[in-house]
């Protein structure tokens, strides 16, 4: 959830108080008192009933569990499913893993990537039991119906639990007290006694998802949050103005929220109250992919922490909006492709590097200005054994930031021409080239200087 009064909940006006307090004038972390602490010892063995979830899970997963799970996938399904570490541990020392699920998921294939990930608060459970029930219904169904259709054309990134440290206190915040979603560089602001961390990118956490999201052609990006009805999109502040892909976000978002049920509303973020530093707004502005926090919630007045209402009887409607969103990831109109011919074998990366900005904020000497930061993008694929390619790729124009060297100018309208440079790496030479791609586009390039383009036997 958006606020920071934990599990607890109650009415629109108590959840805008509490948002209040995300963003420095209120301060405190709360937690839940109502189900025993996640920890990675002592795990309570789940019922042996069966539910509805792809899983059979009738209650929440501990950490281990939870790894435990995702290891048994990837183990289940090695050609479809692969457990990966992320490469920042927490402050108390814990690896984040997350899952690959694709067909021929060890292909560096060059697909477009869904990114799906829960409890960057790590008191919001369901958010983490969501996300891992879709990777169990995504590795099951990897064979039929829709979910083949889906996995043969677009990579999946799921990653249960960003936060494992709140997760295993069962509290929002990290071990360091910082509200991880207020942590993004992108128009962050210091917040109240360090509630946003003490600079952008201060949490290992935070900086684990911009390795996610920055290694990745992720086309559309989801992070999955308790106990509201809403799907959001940038932007986070109304002084920003509406994104620059407003229709395009708002129609899957729209979408998105229509499968999770008749009283979910889509918007943007700032519409339903204001903040700054989220997942979202600097993941659309450094990639241009459809980026969208989803809210679930039983009820309007729900209070608490049920599995059965929160998770059981959610999920089906959640895998739902979340097939919308993978659907979107995979659509040729809503990504660009780059093609062409390169020795066979080739290792082909993608890259491009940009500064983006904070908001403006008082610093230490007293003057009052934005931070800068340098934003990294890089992606590999391989080049097949016929000496073709095909590489699912963000546009190379990025939306114009509000956020920039001098402060905030809200209602752009244009994108930065900045092409990616794509070398080409064989075993009998090296290329260069840049390319612009804009969106639904798709552009051919014969990479002849990187060496010997005849196929391989």
């Amino acid at each position: 959830m958006r606020s920071t009064r934990g599990r607890a909940n109650g009415t629109r006006s108590r959840w805008l108080l509490a948002g209040l307090a995300t963003i420095g004038l209120v301060g405190a972390t709360l937690s839940s008192a109502t189900a025993a602490a996640p920890d990675d010892a002592g795990a309570k063995q789940h019922q042996k009933k069966s539910t509805t979830l792809p899983s059979g899970r009738t209650d929440f997963r501990t950490l281990g569990d939870f790894e435990r799970d995702m290891s048994d996938l990837a183990r289940r399904f090695p050609n479809t499913v692969k457990k990966f570490a992320l490469p920042y541990e927490t402050s108390q020392g814990r690896t984040v893993h997350g899952l690959e699920i694709t067909k021929n998921v060890n292909a560096k294939d060059g697909k477009p990537v869904f990114v799906d990930v829960g409890a960057h608060h790590g008191n919001e459970w369901p958010s983490a039991e969501l996300t891992m029930e879709y990777a169990y219904h995504l590795a099951e169904n990897a064979d039929r119906g829709p979910v083949k259709r889906e996995l043969k054309r677009t990579r999946v990134v799921i990653v249960p639990i960003i936060n494992t440290d709140g997760y295993v206190a069962d509290q929002r915040r990290t071990a360091t007290n910082v509200d991880m979603n207020r942590n993004y560089g992108f128009g962050w602001m210091p917040g109240q006694n360090g509630a946003n961390g003490s600079a952008p990118w201060s949490e290992p956490e935070t900086k684990n998802v911009r390795w996610l999201l920055s290694t990745r052609q992720a086309t559309v990006f989801n992070t999955q949050h308790t106990c509201i009805q809403l799907v959001l999109y940038p932007p986070l502040q109304k002084a920003a103005g509406p994104i620059q892909d407003l229709g395009r976000v708002h129609s899957m978002a729209a979408s998105m929220a229509g499968k999770l049920g008749p009283t979910y509303e889509a918007k943007a973020s700032a519409d339903d109250y204001e903040t700054t530093g989220e997942a979202i707004d600097w993941s659309y502005y450094a990639t241009r992919g459809l980026s969208t926090t989803t809210e679930t919630c039983p009820s309007d007045d729900f209070e608490g922490r049920d599995f059965e209402a929160e998770v059981v009887d959610t999920y089906e409607r959640n895998q739902n909006s979340l097939m919308v969103a993978l659907d979107t990831a995979g659509d040729r109109k809503e990504h660009s492709a780059i093609t062409g011919k390169a020795p066979a074998g080739a290792k082909l990366t993608l890259t491009k590097s940009f500064d983006m900005y904070t908001g403006s904020f008082e610093h230490a000497d007293g003057s009052v200005h934005p931070d800068g930061f340098e934003q990294k993008l890089s992606s590999e694929a391989k080049v097949g054994k016929n000496g073709k390619f095909k590489i699912a790729v963000n546009p190379s124009y990025r939306p114009v930031p509000p956020y920039q060297e001098d402060g905030l100018h809200g209602n752009q309208k244009g994108f930065l021409t900045e092409p990616w440079v794509l070398t080409c790496e064989s075993r009998t030479g090296r290329s260069t080239t840049r390319v612009n791609v804009d969106l639904g586009e798709k552009v051919r390039r014969v990479l002849s200087r990187c060496g010997d383009l005849r196929p391989r036997s």
